[in-house]
C-alpha cells in the first residue's frame, strides 16, 4: 500500500515553485476545476535542467477525477507516445461517460477507484461509507464496461493524508487490504489544481511545466524509486502540456507502467 504524497512531499514542491497547499484539500486533492487556457506553441520546450539520467526507470501516470469531455485527448496523445496511464475515475462521472470509461480500458489504460461521489464528507463519514462508495463505483464500471479491472487500485479523495480522513485512514487502510484493494496517493505531480504556489502569475501550462520539472528533480539520482505522478484529466492546461511532459520523459529514460504492476501488489 503506497504512502504517497502528503504535506511532506508537497512541503518540498511548494519549496520549488512557491506552492503552499491548501488546508482544505489536504494531501493535494480538490474538487474539479476547469481551466480555460490557450493551446502552447509548437516551439514550447522545457529549459534544460543539465544532464539527464542515463539510468531508465519507471513513471506511473495518473490521471484523477474523470472521465470527463478531456479524457479522449489524453488518450490519444498517450497513444502517440505508447504511453499508457491509470486513471483514477469518479462513479458518478463513469456513469455520465460511459463510452469514455470503456475507451480507457479499449486503449490499454487502467480504470481506477476515486471513489462514486467524491463528496469528502460523505466519503470520510465512517469506514462502511467509504466502502460503499468503493461498491458504488464497481456497479458504475461494470454497468459501463461489462468488466471490472483485475486489480483495483484506489485513491482517496483528497489523498489519504487529507483532514477530512484523519480519524478514519487507518481504518479505511486495513479495510482496504483486507478486501484485496491497494490504495495510491502520489510522489510528484504538476500542480494543475493548485494555483496558490502561482506566486508569479504564470499562464497555468507554464506554471504546470515548472511544477513537474521541480518535482521530477527529485528523483534524478533515486533510480529505485518509483514515480507516481497525478495530473487531472478534467484540466484543459495539463491537456495542452502532456505532449512536451511525455516527450521529456522519453528523453530522461522514463518507462510508462499502470498502477496494477506496482511492487506494492506483492508486500
Amino acid at each position: 500500500m503506497l504512502v504517497l504524497g502528503g504535506w511532506a512531499l508537497y512541503a518540498l514542491i511548494a519549496f520549488a515553485v512557491n506552492y503552499v497547499p491548501p488546508e482544505e484539500t489536504g494531501a493535494m486533492g480538490a474538487a474539479a476545476a476547469e481551466n480555460s487556457v490557450s493551446e502552447p506553441a509548437a516551439t514550447d520546450t522545457l529549459p534544460s535542467v543539465g544532464p539527464q539520467p542515463v539510468f531508465t526507470r519507471d513513471i506511473y501516470l495518473t490521471f484523477d477525477d474523470g472521465p470527463c469531455e478531456n479524457t479522449p485527448k489524453i488518450l490519444d496523445t498517450l497513444d502517440s507516445f505508447g504511453a499508457k496511464a491509470t486513471f483514477f475515475t469518479i462513479g458518478s462521472n463513469v456513469e455520465r461517460y460511459p463510452e469514455y470509461a470503456k475507451e480507457i480500458v479499449r486503449r490499454g489504460s487502467l480504470l481506477a477507484c476515486h471513489t462514486y461521489t467524491h463528496d469528502m464528507v460523505q466519503c470520510y463519514a465512517s469506514g462502511d461509507a467509504f466502502m460503499n462508495e468503493i461498491l458504488q463505483w464497481r456497479q458504475a464500471v461494470t454497468n459501463a464496461c461489462g468488466v471490472l479491472p483485475d486489480r483495483i487500485c484506489v485513491r482517496f479523495p483528497g489523498g489519504s493524508a487529507t483532514e477530512y480522513a484523519a480519524n478514519i485512514s487507518e481504518e479505511i487502510k486495513q479495510r482496504l487490504i483486507a478486501d484485496g484493494y491497494r490504495w495510491f496517493d502520489w510522489n510528484a505531480g504538476n500542480n494543475d489544481k493548485w494555483q496558490d504556489g502561482n506566486t508569479n502569475q504564470l499562464p497555468d501550462e507554464e506554471y504546470y511545466l515548472q511544477s513537474y520539472q521541480a518535482s521530477l528533480r527529485w528523483f534524478d539520482d533515486k533510480p529505485d524509486t518509483p514515480v507516481v505522478f497525478l495530473m487531472h484529466d478534467t484540466e484543459e492546461g495539463t491537456v495542452n502540456v502532456l505532449s512536451t511532459v511525455l516527450n521529456d520523459l522519453v528523453n530522461r529514460g522514463y518507462r510508462f507502467r499502470l498502477l496494477d504492476s506496482h511492487p506494492d501488489w506483492n508486500m
